[in-house]
């Protein structure tokens, strides 16, 4: 049986596939081979997260094992949280500092510009030794920044802010930041308020059922901006709403495409990307890495990445499970999401303040990767969350020291 939590996770990420992958069937756009693919692909995902995994329990008894032998861990140690808070928001603020000082951008923030963005990931505009230093810093605190959240889960405030000042902090230093990431950070916010608030939940979906509307008007307004237009430039405003939601669930459409082109990853480079995540790729002698979403976004728009016009296309995770796999081997993919959906979950949940990071956890993978698939969660589950492991590993093997030493 699954207690609450496990039940408000696994619905955050069902709802999310489901949302991202199975509304857009519906579309005269989408062809029947898609919904079959679908199916097969949710009801894979469902049967494996539903089968026993030994290893999920085994990672919840060691955490268990570790507090039963008094190892207190540094969520419960209230100043290890504040100096982890500083640090994050600290490099945040490097940002604006290095390789160019921003900082009066704080005070007038500048335009939000997409196309520099996009360019700026693109492989012609490496960044430096130094910008990919604290990257990586960042990525290596986010899962230890959203733990020590869970001291501000009682005041809906402090957490607002706690959550939306990196983000502005990362808009004023890139110029950009995806509505996607707001909107996953301000339900975020939604589902951790209501869920650890019982007296302000009544409050909450009042706001929430007034707001809704507001803040999507505003992202499709943000989406506009970024390309250089407005909102003025719309002939029909009344249906601003409605192609919101059209952009959010259409990504079936695009299977068809990538279907037709018969192109697939090459998938030794693949393989070797997934298995080779935590280590820098200059150690494997220049191994060619597949970038999955630009892949596909080729096929789909017909351009190279390196052509005027080209954008990111989110295609969704069916398309990209088939590109990986083909037609016959694409729900292994869901295999890989499942699993990994239920080990973090029992990593986490009886660790001290780990329950914020779940809830992040759950709306990550319901979100980014039901919309951009695996090459938007593995670098963060993997290289993201490598400190935390080693945390953990470190703890295990000085707990059964101290038993060793101590008997």
């Amino acid at each position: 049986m699954y207690d609450r939590l496990e039940k408000l996770y696994i619905s955050i990420i069902f709802g999310g596939l489901y949302f991202y992958g199975g509304i857009g069937a519906s579309s005269y756009l989408a062809t029947p081979e898609y919904t079959i693919y679908f199916l097969i692909f949710i009801s894979t995902f469902v049967l494996f997260y539903r089968l026993k995994f030994p290893l999920s329990h085994s990672l919840q008894n060691t955490i268990h094992y570790l507090r039963h032998n008094g190892v207190r861990l540094f969520a419960e140690e209230s100043i290890y949280l504040m100096m982890i808070i500083v640090a994050y928001l600290g490099i945040c603020l490097i940002g604006l500092m290095y390789p160019e000082f921003k900082l009066k951008a704080l005070i007038s923030p500048p335009a939000p510009n997409g196309l520099e963005a996009l360019l700026s990931t693109i492989e012609v505009r490496k960044p430096d030794a130094a910008s990919k230093l604290i990257f990586y810093i960042k990525l290596l605190l986010l899962p230890f920044y959203y733990i020590s959240l869970s001291k501000f889960v009682k005041k809906p405030l402090i957490l607002f802010l706690a959550i939306m000042v990196p983000l502005y902090l990362d808009y004023c230093s890139a110029g950009y930041i995806g509505r996607g990431m707001v909107l996953m950070n301000l339900g975020l916010w939604f589902v951790i308020i209501y869920w650890f608030n019982p007296r302000f939940r009544w409050l909450i979906s009042g706001l929430m059922v007034i707001g809704v509307p507001a803040i999507l008007i505003s992202f499709y307004a943000y989406s506009l901006a970024r390309l250089g237009s407005s909102l003025d430039s719309v002939d029909n405003k009344a249906n601003v709403i409605e192609m919101l939601f059209y952009e959010e669930v259409n990504f079936p459409d695009t299977f068809k495409e990538v279907v037709g082109s018969g192109r697939h990853v090459d998938l030794n480079g693949f393989l070797i990307w997934l298995c080779t995540l935590p280590i820098p790729k200059f150690l494997l002698g220049g191994v060619k890495v597949p970038v999955l979403n630009y892949e596909i976004s080729e096929i789909v728009l017909g351009i190279s990445r390196y052509d005027d016009g080209f954008w990111v296309k989110l295609t969704g995770y069916i398309s990209e499970s088939y590109y990986i796999l083909g037609k016959w081997f694409f729900w292994l993919v869901a295999i890989l999401v499942s699993r990994l959906s239920k080990t973090l979950y029992f990593f986490f949940c009886d660790f001290p303040g780990g329950k914020v990071l779940i809830i992040y956890i759950a709306i990550y993978i319901g979100f980014m990767y039901s919309r951009a698939g695996l090459g938007a969660i593995m670098p963060t589950f993997s290289n993201g969350f490598l400190l935390v492991y080693l945390y953990f590993v470190y703890k295990v093997y000085f707990t059964k020291k101290m038993i060793l030493y101590s008997s």
